[in-house]
């Protein structure tokens, strides 16, 4: 489950000149416990929380698409993605 991917990938920063794409849940965990930046705040462990429950199957993708986009923007960490 946790393999299925992101409608639209999200874009985050990851330092001073790095991007990280995350196309799943199961990549955006990744980032978001390895990687992440920012300050591990309410709106971080939510979207730990949804990322979990989307690779287990108990909350769409998107969910934790839209989770992780929050806390991303919210730490000043949403890259935005460009247009094809």
């Amino acid at each position: 489950m946790g393999h299925r991917p992101f409608r639209v990938p999200v874009k985050l920063r990851a330092g001073e000149t790095g991007i990280f794409v995350a196309y799943s849940a199961w990549e955006a965990l990744e980032f978001l416990e390895r990687d992440w930046p920012g300050e591990r705040d309410n709106a971080y462990l939510r979207a730990c929380a949804a990322c979990r429950d989307a690779v287990d199957g108990f909350r769409a993708p998107e969910g934790a698409r839209r989770a992780v986009e929050n806390a991303a923007r919210a730490a000043g960490l949403l890259a935005e993605m460009a247009e094809p």
